[in-house]
Order: structure tokens, then C-alpha cells, then sequence
């Protein structure tokens, strides 16, 4: 089998999708052609009046038959063609689709007039085509073919040993041209030919090699990515074992199991024991993003998305109970359909969003929960009464770190991080998040805040990862994504 891919390329797999792409891309356009070829004929022979011969119009038909016929062929054929370097593949597609093109080019120029033809020109268009795809040597090669039996088909013709093929008509007098035009015109069509291909090679050349630079570099930014988010989990773990220490210690002494304490030290030791407790928050806080920086999502459940959310708003009973909190569930689309999407994640994303809620209304407050469709995807909107997000917050809600400026750090804790995980999964299932703020709730000094999540009902799961992910990595980072605090 012979050879045709460059070394750096066994394993691209852009390269691969380039070649399938292009040989796709000739394939319609010879298509064209046919349809060219046929106008050729019926305009030049109804409208022009070329008068063309029977040898021609018989010679023409066949051929663009021909090239309708290997075209199909080629057509049905490149479905199975695969991308395996030790295989036939993509370029080999490519090669028989050059070789093909060539030979009927050739029969078509000498069946209207050989160097008197106007449609040699188009071997300079082919043999640009060929070295935007085939290595150099193998265009040159071919250019080489092509013009020796150009030539020879030429000097056959001068020489009398086969018939030259006009064009009735598309000359203004009986062509006879000098030698010394002849040689001119061939030599210069040559030069050209090589030309071509020699600059055409140099450019797809240098675009593949930058291509290739540009892959390292993108494979080195990935390494470091991925180094720095496990330096990070590291050290994160690290921090997390004295924290949890102290927070353990906290609650043994609040506990009285060393002894009765002061009510002055037990409200020092429950504001310590809130301290911890939101440190612990920001450290898993902190995981989770790493962890799905670092991990290339893959798995895709079967959820039923109306029990799911119902079982997230029932895990925050106690804190709906404790505000008095009105909560209205409903799911208006016409199907309820099933989705496809991470399990872990999705719970993730929408149980920031509604604890938000419930975190940032006043007492006797509202909240909305409705399931919707939209188009073709499936909208979850959760809206709320509560203090709202100023205007001018909006465009920052999102970011890592981030709160607005209305919130009461003294009595709403947080480390402005949950909006940020929950944008980033909602995008790595293939969705969108949007907030708006006044809400629809919105009443008096509450304007309140509506996040919309519109997602596919089918989250298709990657098939290129960028990492490679160690099965446990995965497992142990979905305790993480639980918040879990060990």
C-alpha cells in the first residue's frame, strides 16, 4: 500500500476530517462539471455553432458520462473509506479521484483541439488541487506525466500519426500555428504547471506545519492546565484536613465532652464553628471547579427531569420550612419527555440555583420552579421575590468570586462561586444560563431574580477528550461535586 501520510499526521485527527471534507467537496463539484460539460456541448453546438464533429459530440458525451459514472462510484464509496494510515484510506481516495480527473481532462483536451483547446488551462487547477492534499514528490510526479504525454500527444499531431481535433467555429480562420509558437505556448504552460504546484506545495505545506505547532502548543497548555488543577486539588486537600481538624475539635467542646464552657465561649465557639464551616464551603468550592476543569464529561443518564427537581426542593425543605417560603413546582410542557444529561452535575447546577433562591428571600417569600419546552430543548426557569440583582451586577453575576453588591455579607455568607460552577456545567451539557433581575415575582422593595437554563433533552457526551481521565479521579471527584466535606 502505498504511503501518503506525512508522519505528523497519523494521529490528527483534523487532518483526517480536512480530507474527508475536501474529497466530499470534489465530489459535488464534479457534479458540476457534468452539468458544464453538457451546457459545453448544447450551447456550443445549438447557440455557438461550433459545428462540432461526430468523433467529437461522441468522444465529449462518453466522457462526461464517464466522470458521472466513476463520480457516483466514488460518491458511495467514500462512506466506506476509513482514516487508518496502514489501510486504504481518505488520500488514497483522494489520489484515485486526481488520477481519474486527469485522464478525462486529458481525453477532453485533445478531443477540442489539444494546445488550441481551452480547457487545458484546467490542469493547472488540478494540480493546485493535488497539492493542497497529496505530498509534493507524488503531485510532481504527476505533473511530469502530465506533461510529457501532453507533449507527446502534440508532437503526434504535428507528425501526422493521430488526428488533431478542432473546434469548428471557435476560430475566426483555419488555425496554423508555427512551430516556434507551439514550443513557446507548451513550455509556458509547463513552467506554469510546476509552478503551481511547487507554490500550491509550499503554502499547504506551511499551513500544515503551523497547524501542527498550533496542536503542540495547545497539547502543552492542556498539560499545564491539568497540572496546575491537580497542584491545586492538592494543596486544597491539604488545607482541608486542618480545617476539618479544628471544625471537629469545635463541635467535641460545644458538645460538652471536655466539660461545661461559658455561654461568652460557647457564642465564640459557634461563630468559629460558622467560620470553619464556610472555609470548608469555599475549599469544596475550589474542588469542584478544578474537577471539572480537569475531567472531560462523558456520561449521560436517563432523568426524569420532574422527580428530579423535586427531590433537589426536598432535600431544602427544612430551610423552605424555616422561611415560610411559598414554592410552586410545575412542569408545563405538553410531553414529558425524559432527558439525557450528567446526573451529578445537572443536580449540582440546579440545586445552586434554587438554595440561591430560597437563600435570598425574606420571610413569607415566593418562589417559582417551572419546566417548560422550548423549540426542541427543555427550559428550567427558577424565579424568586427575594433582594434581587442590581443592574449593574448583571454582566458579573457569573464570574468566579464574584456577589453583588446588595447582599449583606454579615447575614448571607458565600464565596461567590456557586454561579460560576453552575454557568460552566450548564455549558459543558451543551445549554445556556441566563438571569434577569427584576423578576416577574418582583413586588414593593423585592425585585427578585428569574435564572433561565435552557439545555438539549439529549446531552451528547464528547468523543475527544482532551485529558486523560483516571476512572477513580472520576469517581472520587463525584463525591466532590456532592459537597463532600472529607
Amino acid at each position: 500500500m502505498l504511503l501518503l501520510l506525512p508522519d505528523w499526521a497519523k494521529n490528527y485527527g483534523e487532518f483526517w476530517r480536512a480530507i474527508q471534507i475536501r474529497n466530499l467537496w470534489f465530489i459535488k463539484l464534479r457534479y458540476l462539471v457534468v452539468i458544464l460539460l453538457i451546457c459545453f456541448l448544447l450551447s456550443g453546438e445549438f447557440l455557438f455553432k461550433f459545428n462540432f464533429t461526430r468523433t467529437q459530440i461522441i468522444a465529449i458525451s462518453t466522457i462526461t458520462f464517464s466522470i458521472l459514472v466513476y463520480n457516483i462510484l466514488l460518491h458511495i464509496f467514500r462512506k466506506y473509506v476509513g482514516c487508518s494510515p496502514d489501510k486504504f484510506n481518505s488520500l488514497h481516495l483522494s489520489l484515485i479521484q486526481m488520477i481519474l480527473d486527469l485522464i478525462a481532462l486529458l481525453l477532453l483536451v485533445y478531443f477540442t483541439g489539444l494546445i488550441e483547446s481551452p480547457l487545458y488551462i484546467f490542469f493547472i487547477f488540478h494540480m493546485i488541487i493535488g497539492s493542497l492534499i497529496l505530498p509534493g514528490y507524488l503531485v510532481y510526479v504527476m505533473a511530469g506525466v502530465v506533461s510529457f504525454l501532453f507533449t507527446l500527444l502534440i508532437a503526434l499531431s504535428k507528425i501526422s500519426l493521430i488526428k488533431i481535433h478542432l473546434i469548428n467555429g471557435l476560430y475566426s480562420s483555419p488555425v496554423n500555428n508555427t512551430l516556434s509558437y507551439e514550443l513557446i505556448t507548451l513550455v509556458s504552460f509547463i513552467m506554469m504547471l510546476f509552478a503551481s504546484v511547487y507554490l500550491a506545495n509550499n503554502i499547504a505545506r506551511q499551513l500544515y506545519r503551523r497547524e501542527q505547532l498550533l496542536r503542540t502548543s495547545l497539547q502543552k497548555i492542556d498539560e499545564a492546565e491539568k497540572s496546575k488543577q491537580k497542584y491545586i486539588i492538592g494543596i486544597v486537600h491539604e488545607i482541608k484536613t486542618p480545617v476539618t481538624a479544628i471544625k471537629s475539635i469545635i463541635d467535641v467542646v460545644l458538645q460538652h465532652y471536655v466539660g461545661a464552657i461559658s455561654k461568652e465561649a460557647e457564642e465564640k465557639l459557634n461563630r468559629a464553628k460558622i467560620r470553619t464551616e464556610e472555609t470548608l464551603s469555599l475549599l469544596n468550592n475550589v474542588l469542584r471547579i478544578s474537577r471539572l476543569k480537569l475531567l472531560d464529561i462523558r456520561s449521560a443518564e436517563e432523568i426524569d427531569i420532574n422527580s428530579f427537581i423535586q427531590n433537589i426542593i426536598e432535600k431544602q425543605n427544612e430551610s423552605i420550612k424555616a422561611k415560610n417560603i411559598e414554592l410552586l413546582f410545575e412542569d408545563r410542557r405538553k410531553v414529558k419527555k425524559f432527558i439525557k444529561s450528567d446526573m451529578i452535575l445537572l443536580e449540582l447546577a440546579l440545586s445552586n440555583i434554587i438554595s440561591n433562591s430560597i437563600k435570598y428571600v425574606n420571610q413569607n417569600g415566593r418562589i417559582e420552579v417551572i419546566i417548560d419546552d422550548v423549540d426542541d430543548k427543555i427550559s428550567i426557569e427558577v424565579c424568586d421575590n427575594g433582594i434581587g440583582i442590581p443592574k449593574e451586577d448583571l454582566p458579573k453575576i457569573f464570574n468566579q468570586f464574584y456577589r453583588a453588591s446588595n447582599i449583606d455579607k454579615t447575614k448571607h455568607e458565600g464565596s461567590g462561586m456557586g454561579l460560576a460552577i453552575t454557568k460552566e456545567i450548564i455549558e459543558r451539557l451543551g445549554g445556556e444560563i441566563n438571569v434577569i433581575s427584576p423578576s416577574r415575582l418582583a413586588h414593593d422593595n423585592f425585585p427578585g431574580s428569574c435564572f433561565k437554563i435552557i439545555t438539549p433533552y439529549y446531552f451528547k457526551p464528547s468523543t475527544y477528550d482532551i485529558f486523560e481521565v483516571n476512572p477513580e479521579d472520576y469517581l472520587s471527584s463525584k463525591n466532590t461535586l456532592e459537597g463532600s466535606d472529607s
